[in-house]
């Protein structure tokens, strides 16, 4: 939904055609084929835990395996790829799932040649935006979702920690811009998926929601999506930072 607005911005930062560019995280590789089209002459790294997400990747976009995309199993806190290759990094959604983000920085970093910039586009819970009309089924959904993240060793508030984090591993040049998308821009079915009740379901069986309360989510889903005044605003940060072209500066 937001990569209308992503685009540009990274481009702004210094993305462009020609690069080697590593993506993190790259999951079903969605974001992966964006980068493709938008860099035609790019050279892109997509790495991912997940071997499934990897092989869909694959599928999906094999005609460009072996010339213009590689795909890597591997996490982002050791991928085994030599250090200083890659023009540009992306890390999207990734780091409020690690329990060590400073280690992935830092991984990160080397990996970058001298120049290279990274780009890291998360959320922060405090600030992610606007549900219209209030909803609480909806605030208690999240919360718990969050708790279970926690519980898995993430931080759903990662974004206010970026800067520091980036800054610690030795990036310079570093930029902080906030990235807003909305449902009068782009339609409400848009965002429906996201907060489609079977979306949810699942952590009823992971101790997070309770059946009691997955179905009052459920209701008020039905009530929001047929609302007049229904309307989503989602903000996400984007914090990025310069790896120096002398890295002991």
């Amino acid at each position: 939904l937001s990569w209308d607005k992503e685009g540009p911005a990274l481009a702004r930062l210094g993305l462009c055609d020609g690069m080697a560019v590593l993506e993190v995280g790259s999951g079903p590789g969605f974001v992966t084929q964006a980068l493709l089209d938008l860099l035609p002459h790019a050279l892109i790294t997509a790495v991912d835990l997940d071997p499934a997400m990897n092989q869909a990747t694959r599928e999906r976009l094999s005609a460009h395996l072996g010339r213009r995309l590689e795909v890597i199993d591997a996490s982002i806190l050791n991928t085994n790829l030599p250090e200083e290759r890659f023009d540009f990094a992306i890390a999207r959604y990734v780091f409020q799932h690690l329990n060590v983000p400073d280690f992935a920085a830092r991984e990160l970093f080397a990996l970058l040649k001298p120049g290279g910039r990274l780009a890291i586009l998360d959320v922060d819970d405090d600030i992610g935006g606007l549900v219209v009309p209030f909803k609480p089924a909806f605030a208690l959904a999240a919360q718990k979702v969050r708790q279970v993240q926690v519980m898995r060793a993430g931080d759903r508030l990662i974004g206010r920690k970026l800067w520091r984090l980036l800054a610690e591993a030795g990036f310079q040049e570093l930029a902080l811009e906030i990235i807003a998308f909305h449902s009068d821009e782009l339609g409400l079915e848009a965002f429906l998926p996201q907060y489609d009740p079977q979306r949810y379901r699942p952590f009823v069986t992971l101790g997070g929601l309770t059946e009691e309360e997955w179905d009052s989510y459920r209701a008020a889903y039905d009530e929001w999506r047929t609302a007049p005044d229904a309307y989503v605003l989602q903000i996400m940060m984007l914090v990025s930072g310069r790896r120096p072209l002398d890295a002991c500066t």
